[in-house]
């Protein structure tokens, strides 16, 4: 019995090794690049409701590996070649692990080619091995970009497995790489959240009309639901570009309020591209106003339509969603519904500069009202007639910010 349970014991001891063995060394003084799969993607550019449930439950797992070493953490990277810049994979794969880890993500577009091509993966891992300290960095990106940084990284050539992630540690010049499965279940149902109500808007309801004038051409019988981002800024100053855990929950748990606000499932799901940069001390991407109406475009599988200028271009923002003429975005002009998911302050430039200066009514613009820094759950809506009249409407999705959770939501493994 003695000799049984002493066998017992050793065989309990070599598991435990065994299982300290699988996990990734990631050690002080060295290089460490975990290379993330771009989890399952749907036909458009975002995850399937399954690739998402992944996302959500490896930034848990890769939370607990790093836990006690985020003074290594240097980066999280979402990249993709600049041939499929649109790809939103990525970065919807690793922004949970950077939501957990108070961490901003950097979006960074590829081009394709050798060790001595400008911007390829070669040239990308040999810089940030120049001008970087050493430590962990995190990246995720589609196959097969993945084993093209890999090769660059150890001259290895990992096999393509979606569940599994890669680790190339080690002294710059001999960098060794492994591959460790993640043994995360598939769930293929969205992760629908319950959220806690509110009983009042934050803005007092109104409405504003505006006829357009003869030089427009604007675009008719259509609808405009316009969110701001989810909840940031924890401390007042804290910027990074990403949202914080109490948004995880509104981002996830927000989608049937604005399907009924919008009345159909809508035609587009527009905002603004999440490789644009902005000032956090360093350069990183502003990803929130994506990521916040990004699981609405999983869920009910549509692409993300980014637009192609600044998340501070106001103007354009007004004229590609009401005028024709404008060189952006560009759809049938009748019938369209779109979900806009932009930054709140420039959501009402544009929309003072949509009644003001495009539709000529300064009048209507002076009343649209202001939109409050704490204000996260104010939804505006515009809408034409088949005439092409705007009319302004504002609500909100009724989740009150003080009820949601400080901590992310968990997901069991």
């Amino acid at each position: 019995m003695r000799m049984r349970c002493l066998m017992l014991a050793l065989c309990g001891l070599m598991a435990g090794f065994a299982a300290r063995a699988a996990q990734p060394p990631l050690n002080a003084n060295d290089w460490n690049f975990v290379l993330v799969p771009a989890f399952e993607r749907g036909a458009d550019n975002n995850l399937t409701p399954a690739g998402l449930n992944h996302s959500l439950r490896f930034g848990q797992l890769l939370t607990s590996l790093t836990a006690g070493k985020l003074g290594q953490l240097k980066q999280v990277y979402a990249l993709t070649l600049s041939a499929d810049g649109a790809d939103m994979t990525p970065l919807e794969s690793i922004q949970p692990y950077a939501l957990l880890n108070y961490q901003p993500v950097k979006v960074v577009r590829l081009n394709a080619g050798g060790p001595s091509d400008y911007n390829s993966p070669a040239y990308f891992v040999q810089q940030l091995q120049a001008t970087q300290p050493r430590g962990i960095y995190v990246m995720a990106m589609p196959e097969p970009l993945r084993t093209t940084v890999a090769k660059a990284l150890t001259g290895a050539v990992p096999p393509a497995d979606g569940r599994s992630y890669l680790v190339a540690s080690g002294q710059a010049g001999a960098l060794k790489l492994s591959a460790y499965p993640d043994q995360i279940a598939k769930v293929s149902a969205y992760p629908d959240i319950a959220l806690p109500p509110r009983s009042a808007c934050p803005q007092t309801p109104v409405t504003i009309k505006a006829k357009p004038p003869a030089t427009l051409r604007p675009y008719t019988s259509q609808t405009a639901l316009l969110v701001r981002h989810v909840e940031a800024h924890p401390g007042g100053s804290f910027e990074n570009g990403n949202y914080v855990c109490q948004g995880q929950w509104r981002a996830l748990g927000a989608n049937r309020i604005l399907l009924d606000k919008i009345g159909r499932k809508p035609d587009y799901v527009y905002t603004s591209d999440p490789g644009n940069i902005i000032d956090c001390g360093a350069a990183c991407s502003y990803i929130r106003p994506s990521l916040t109406v990004a699981p609405f475009a999983i869920q009910y599988r549509l692409p993300l339509t980014l637009a192609p200028f600044q998340w501070e271009d106001a103007a354009d923002l007004a004229m590609a969603l009401f005028d024709r003429d404008s060189p952006y975005f560009k759809r049938p002009a009748a019938g369209s519904a779109i979900l806009v998911g932009w930054e709140h302050a420039h959501i009402e430039k544009a929309v003072k500069y949509l009644f003001g200066v495009v539709y000529q009514d300064p009048k209507a613009a002076a009343r649209i009202p202001a939109w409050s820094y704490e204000d996260y759950d104010t939804v505006w809506e515009l809408s034409t007639d088949r005439d092409g009249a705007l009319t302004f409407r504002n609500s909100c999705e009724g989740i009150s910010t003080a009820a949601l959770p400080s901590t992310c939501p968990a997901f069991p493994q």
